[in-house]
């Protein structure tokens, strides 16, 4: 229970993360870790092309405790993804060297939540949502290589960011509501049979009230 508290004080959905028809699962589960390692809570997974699957080495139960967002249920569900985070209040952030991009140093944490968009290895993110984003990020390098990979791309942009909007003076965690469901989520997931034990405290409480006589 300590634990949970320490870490639920550092968690933060003013980021979130997105991750685009990525197919090779260990890098998407690199990401997942990362995201955990830094305190990201919400990781969307825009499945087009590719189902994704957690791999359980790479990741080292990081998914336990991040809360997955899978969209899935279209044939192509990227604008269904950028939909459902503009409708909770996220600018939509293309990670991609773009013609009008924001070098990451640069990237403006004050105007406002921000869903962090990674793609696929070879491809990038797809023309659906470049054509929607509201803004691109950057990373610089200065070699021959065009882009690092994306469990690379995610933990830099990850570390830049975080530690300067742990730094800020944005109210970037989390309401005390979503601590409780957290909370509730976790402790679930770390004591077998938790459904069982709920519901056998559900009953004992329903009994606990009954009017007397009955």
């Amino acid at each position: 229970m300590d634990t949970f508290e320490r870490v639920l004080a550092n968690r933060t959905r003013y980021l979130a993360v997105a991750l685009e028809n990525v197919f090779q699962g260990h890098n998407a589960s690199a990401v997942l870790r990362s995201m955990d390692c830094f305190g990201i809570q919400d990781a969307h997974i825009i499945e087009n092309e590719y189902e994704y699957r957690v791999n359980p080495d790479v990741a080292l139960g990081a998914s336990k405790w991040l809360s997955l967002i899978r969209h899935n249920r279209l044939a192509h569900n990227t604008l269904a993804a950028v939909s459902a985070l503009r409708m909770r209040g996220y600018r939509i952030v293309a990670t991609t060297p773009h013609s009008r991009d924001v070098s990451l140093p640069d990237f403006n944490l004050y105007a406002g939540k921000s869903a962090l968009f990674f793609g696929t290895e070879l491809e990038g993110l797809s023309d659906v949502l470049m054509d929607n984003a509201d803004e691109f990020l950057r990373i610089p390098m200065y070699g021959f290589t065009e882009s690092f990979n994306i469990s690379v791309s995610a933990a830099l942009v990850f570390y830049e960011l975080v530690h300067r909007l742990r730094a800020s003076e944005i109210n970037w965690g989390l309401a005390e509501e979503e601590k409780q469901d957290l909370r509730l989520q976790w402790l679930k997931q770390s004591v077998r049979h938790s459904d069982l034990l709920i519901s056998r405290f559900m009953k004992e409480k329903a009994r606990s009230v009954e009017p007397a006589g009955k």
